[in-house]
């Protein structure tokens, strides 16, 4: 069974778009975002009330940066279908992000 939680803020609409990408489950928070020209991804294992061991990766792409996300979730859970479900969950927070920019 899987622990995989998404937060979501508000309802993602074309007029509001979380500048934030996010995810929780299996141990790990990613955290993405678009800054400047890049798209960046961050992992940190959830402790009590912090983030440890925090990565970031920074992408030119933002199929680079879905396909990152589906790694990572992939590598947490052990599950592939979870995995491609967040890539496409990724891509669309992308699609949504840059109608609004």
């Amino acid at each position: 069974m899987s622990d995989a939680t998404r937060h979501y803020t508000s309802q993602q609409t074309a007029r509001a778009v979380e500048s934030l990408y996010m995810w929780r489950g299996h141990g790990i928070v990613l955290l993405g975002q678009y800054q400047g020209e890049h798209w960046v991804l961050a992992r940190g294992w959830a402790t009590a009330d912090a983030l440890e061991d925090v990565r970031r990766w920074t992408f030119a792409d933002p199929g680079a940066f879905a396909g990152q996300v589906r790694r990572l979730v992939a590598e947490a859970s052990g599950d592939p279908g979870v995995a491609r479900d967040e890539r496409v969950r990724a891509l669309a927070w992308v699609d949504a992000l840059t109608a609004t920019t």
